[in-house]
């Protein structure tokens, strides 16, 4: 018997894939219209941003050599898809071979992942093969895939991806093809086994989510209310879903204000519920299907981890909240970040991304207990004080120290050595200990509110953080006096006069200060007298109360005296002399001065050099010296800025200024310097330090 076969031209290679053929093959040709496959689904019209996303895609895409599988991973809902299509679209001259797109259902809500035999069936099906053509073995059937791809110049794109294994028998040997995969995991597999080149996916820049916005809602509105869209853009963390979602609902009424979208988005526990439209998206769904992927120990932590308050944090407060060590808080951040659900700031730090944060606090006060939930939180409260603390004491080992809380793991406190590392530290975790105190301060845990405020003042102090420093002490003696502890509350007390009269509010600061010394009185405090008297006497001078000022100077010195405190008796010393210089009496002044130069070169203590070299430069200047006065102010500069004084820094700089000649080169490099002070930029400002210092 003869039977005659009959097939086309592109459907010959899975012919002979399937086995034994009997008789001859008729091939016939067939139209090229009908021959290309073009199956991406339709595209957004409102697709905005991702250049450089775009440009590597393209590069990819073009290159001689290299990778031919790329993969863009990012966070649910952050617009992978509509990046791969939207490109797929803008590029499909490159393609003369066709574009087949295949969704995996990696994370469906309604459907489960399809496996990879099934996956290949739908390309090959997209490429005309027809279905009694395929063979029953999944390997037959790569094999086949792969043949049918050789050769071709192709764009495959494989849609929400849930793992390598999914994918990797389905990936073209041919180097005409060009394989997009979209994934909301790190797809690790495909980088050491097929070379993929990866182009994560984060959220739109500020200004590309303005003008996602611009097109929704139209750009005289988003003009109109600019304020608010800056506030909607934050609360949405520029996800482009949630934006889009948030357009949505605000185009229902276009002439109302914009002020109800972004109330619902700031409710601290309703913001998942104003990214929600009934049948078409709900952003708690699209974390969900992130979420229910996570092992109930990774979701436990991911969860405890999202009740941090503050911008980013380290592996050390990750380990005190999970209560676990740091190598197991290390691997819990890698998987958090390999799934998306975390993201990397800079290195050694993380955070979630806003929406993220909202959604693990919205699962957390589902399963979590509030003891649980307030567990997590005292941990890590506690790690911040005693870290906090240790950078505290190196700023300043003089001032007496306050009972704390016990450190509970003492094991990951930051390794800190030097005053440099202690203002370093500082500069990084100073937001992260102000939102301790401000978590303290709402669940009502009075220690670690006056304690936590306690350690920052000394930074505060050196980088003219006044009103911060002015909130936080106000907030820990309302925190002391509910506790009824009149020993820490006159000490609170003093260091919130000395803020207020860092900040100019001077007869607030006399004000505290006497109230202070009346209760120390009753406590019969000698030490906490001495220090009273002395903040006194610089909130006299400040207010230019020169004779109040020596008065009070003198009362503090006395005490001092009384107590063997060299370093009081330096401070006070110092006062005095700034007093007789103001009341006319140069000699007495420098007589004071003097004497507290010899008491801090004896301690070692560049902070009160620093204030003497000023007020010698001051006197010298009084006395038509202004070589000598310059001499001190750069003095004065340079031991500021050492001890990490930059406003004092900044102010020697200003009285520089105006004893130079007009055309003194120097007068460029100070101006340059007390702008760089005035902004805390220590780094920046270490050359120009440098080059006013050593000038002639």
């Amino acid at each position: 018997m003869t039977t005659e076969n009959t097939a086309n031209a592109r459907s010959i290679a899975a012919s002979v894939q399937a086995g034994v053929v009997h008789g001859g093959i008729n091939v016939h040709a067939e139209s090229v219209h009908a021959s290309i496959p073009y199956n991406l689904p339709s595209g957004t019209r409102r697709f905005v941003g991702r250049e450089a996303e775009l440009r590597r895609l393209q590069e990819l895409a073009t290159a001689g050599s290299g990778s031919r599988v790329c993969v863009l991973d990012g966070p649910p809902g952050i617009g992978k898809t509509a990046l791969a299509v939207w490109w797929g679209g803008a590029a499909r001259e490159l393609f003369p071979d066709g574009q087949v797109y295949v969704d995996l259902h990696g994370f469906d809500a309604t459907r489960p992942a399809i496996g990879p035999d099934v996956a290949a069936r739908s390309i090959l099906s997209a490429l005309h093969v027809p279905s009694t053509s395929l063979p029953s073995d999944p390997d037959a059937q790569a094999a086949l895939l792969r043949s049918m791809l050789d050769q071709r110049r192709l764009l495959l794109i494989l849609d929400n991806v849930r793992d390598s294994a999914q994918v990797r028998p389905l990936l073209p040997g041919s180097p005409g093809c060009f394989t997009v995969v979209t994934a909301r995991h790190r797809l690790d597999g495909l980088d050491v086994h097929h070379d993929a080149e990866r182009v994560p996916l984060g959220p739109l820049a500020d200004g590309e989510a303005v003008q996602l916005l611009a097109q929704r809602l139209g750009a005289h509105r988003v003009e109109a209310e600019s304020t608010v869209v800056a506030r909607i853009v934050a609360a949405c963390g520029g996800h482009p879903l949630a934006l889009n979602i948030v357009a949505a609902r605000a185009a229902d009424e276009p002439t109302n204000s914009l002020n109800p979208v972004i109330n619902a988005l700031e409710c601290k526990n309703g913001a998942l519920n104003a990214l929600r439209l009934p049948d078409v998206a709900d952003m708690r769904t699209v974390f969900a299907l992130s979420y229910d992927n996570l092992t109930p120990t990774m979701a436990r932590e991911f969860r405890t981890l999202a009740l941090h308050p503050g911008s980013e944090w380290d592996a050390s407060a990750a380990a005190a909240m999970i209560d676990n060590d740091l190598f197991h808080a290390r691997e819990t951040i890698h998987e958090l970040i390999r799934c998306h659900l975390l993201g990397r700031t800079s290195a050694g730090r993380y955070a979630f991304h806003t929406l993220t944060c909202v959604y693990g606090l919205d699962q957390s006060r589902r399963h979590d207990s509030a003891e649980r939930r307030a567990s997590v939180l005292t941990a890590l409260l506690n790690h911040r004080l005693h870290a906090a603390d240790r950078a505290d004491r190196l700023i300043n080992a003089h001032r007496r120290p306050v009972p704390l809380e016990p450190c509970l793991r003492p094991e990951l406190l930051p390794s800190l050595a030097t005053h440099a590392d202690a203002l370093a530290w500082f500069d990084v975790e100073y937001d992260n200990v102000l939102a301790a105190i401000s978590l303290a301060v709402e669940e009502q845990l009075h220690d670690y509110t006056w304690q936590l405020a306690w350690t920052t003042s000394n930074f505060a102090y050196l980088t003219a953080r006044r009103q911060d420093w002015i909130d936080t002490h106000t907030a820990a003696l309302a925190a002391v006096r509910h506790l009824g502890n009149p020993q820490v509350e006159v000490r609170l007390q003093q260091q919130l006069a000395r803020a207020h009269r860092e900040n100019g509010d001077y007869l607030r600061s006399v004000d505290l200060y006497l109230d202070a010394l009346d209760h120390l009185d009753q406590l019969g405090d000698l030490a906490g007298r001495a220090n009273a008297f002395n903040g006194l006497a610089a909130a006299h001078l400040d207010a230019r109360s020169f004779r109040q000022a020596f008065e009070a100077g003198s009362k503090a010195l006395e005490l001092y005296e009384r107590l063997c405190d060299d370093t009081g008796t330096a401070s006070t010393a110092g006062l005095l002399g700034q007093a007789c210089q103001a009341l006319g009496e140069p000699g007495e002044a420098k007589r004071y001065h003097q004497r507290a130069e010899n008491l801090y070169t004896r301690s070692g203590n560049f902070y009160g050099l620093a204030h003497v070299a000023d007020s010698m430069a001051g006197l010298e200047s009084d006395e038509g010296r202004d070589d000598l006065a310059r001499a001190y102010l750069k003095q004065a500069i340079r031991l500021h800025y050492e001890v990490g004084n930059l406003n004092y820094a900044a102010k020697s700089c200003q009285r520089l200024r105006p004893l130079l000649a007009d055309a003194d080169p120097l007068a460029d490099l100070l101006s340059a310097a007390i702008v760089t002070l005035e902004e805390n930029h220590k780094a920046a400002a270490s050359a120009l330090v440098e080059a006013i210092t050593r000038s002639a």
